[in-house]
């Protein structure tokens, strides 16, 4: 479902890839999307008004915290009750955050500050080809198209988080952006074809992480540049974390590195002139539970006594980002 008609960047900038193939994936990927609860919030969407609908043209700002689109004077109350109708059908509200025509959308990692870190690492983004991967509701994307990327495209199989990224679509249109229902074992589409790839947030839930880090290798265009954050452990060595059962409540943890295990793991899968951009401790400020992710958040996973702890009494989280390079075929 598209909220806005715009050219498929797989016919007009990634004419490489298999067009047949990405064609089977969505077929497949967007069945889901027939489900009850999905439809839903579909029709949330649906129900809101197009561009050419309202008085005046949308003023918008993708360099602040907040990525803001419209004031709240573009909307009448009608619609604006229908757009807070929407924004509450795509709870919850993981990345941002978002101002929509004079809504707050208080998400629950506040994604500016990690945007604020690697920001010095990713040079001019203008002209380029960028694939991010695991990219939720497209934050990050967004505060990528002020600086002018050729292309941007997120893949994420999450369907609400599709669904909100339609959302501010339907009113950005920014038509050098595309997300697709797509995951890591969708990476082999890819054959040295972007400048820049970001890996934010997603190694920790899988189990073979070296995979993921060669076949992200193998995306990128020699001379291209690797971001690739994680949640880490503190601690030196090369060690990683492999929780019994859970890590911070969460069972879909593997393999928590320390900082200088995840450059081992970067330089082993074949990425040249490897550093450390940022290593940081997460704070409740980061991470916290708000009206549109209103379900448990870092507080609750930390142990009440020491903060330094989860509360399976395992070393609190950083979040640790490394920039890296391909520098040969």
């Amino acid at each position: 479902m598209l909220t806005w008609q715009r050219p498929d960047i797989f016919k007009t900038k990634l004419s490489q890839v298999d067009f047949h193939q990405v064609q089977q994936i969505r077929a497949e990927r967007r069945q889901k999307m027939e489900r009850p609860y999905f439809q839903k919030q579909a029709a949330a969407l649906s129900a809101l008004p197009l561009v050419d609908e309202l008085t005046g043209p949308i003023q918008r700002d993708l360099d602040s915290p907040h990525v803001t689109i419209g004031n709240r004077s573009d909307l009448t109350e009608q619609q604006h009750e229908l757009l807070e109708k929407a924004i509450f059908q795509l709870l919850p509200w993981r990345k941002g955050p978002f101002r929509l025509f004079g809504h707050e959308i208080d998400s629950e990692w506040n994604s500016s500050l990690k945007w604020e870190r690697i920001l010095p690492a990713l040079g001019s983004l203008e002209g380029k080809q960028i694939l991010d991967v695991g990219c939720g509701n497209g934050y990050y994307m967004f505060r990528a198209a002020h600086h002018q990327p050729r292309l941007m495209l997120g893949i994420d199989p999450s369907i609400p988080f599709f669904l909100s990224f339609e959302l501010m679509q339907r009113y950005l249109q920014l038509p050098n952006l595309q997300y697709e229902l797509m995951g890591v074992e969708d990476l082999n589409l890819f054959d040295r074809e972007f400048d820049m790839v970001l890996c934010m947030g997603i190694l920790y839930h899988h189990r073979n992480p070296i995979g993921i880090l060669r076949r992200l290798h193998q995306t990128l265009r020699v001379g291209g540049t690797a971001i690739i954050e994680s949640q880490t452990i503190p601690g030196k060595g090369s060690m990683a974390l492999f929780p019994e059962d859970r890590y911070a409540k969460a069972r879909n943890v593997y393999f928590v590195p320390t900082a200088d295990c995840l450059v081992n793991w970067v330089r082993r899968s074949g990425y040249k002139n490897v550093e450390v951009v940022s290593h940081e401790v997460v704070t409740v400020e980061e991470q916290r539970a708000t009206e549109l992710a209103p379900y448990e958040s870092l507080r609750d996973f930390l142990d009440p006594q020491d903060s330094a702890l989860t509360i399976e009494g395992y070393p609190a989280p950083y979040r640790t980002v490394v920039r890296a390079e391909r520098l040969f075929q």
